[in-house]
């Protein structure tokens, strides 16, 4: 079965320590009125938030920022 295609992507690399992180948002088929996308960390699935909006990842990443 093919890896659906992602909708946007974002990839943020720490250059000191090495640490990545590779965010996929790939579009569901049946959207509701609120755009929702299915989350993919890293080329697997989320585990802690499968499915967001683009507001929530971008507030992840950017803690995911902060921590590192």
């Amino acid at each position: 079965m093919p890896r659906p295609k992602a909708l946007y992507s974002m990839a943020v690399r720490n250059h000191e320590t090495g640490a990545h992180l590779k965010v996929e948002l790939i579009d569901l088929p049946f959207a509701t009125h609120t755009r929702q996308f299915r989350v993919r960390v890293n080329h697997q699935w989320a585990r802690k938030v499968p499915v967001a909006s683009k507001t929530i990842v971008t507030k992840q990443l950017r803690a995911w920022l902060v921590k590192h």
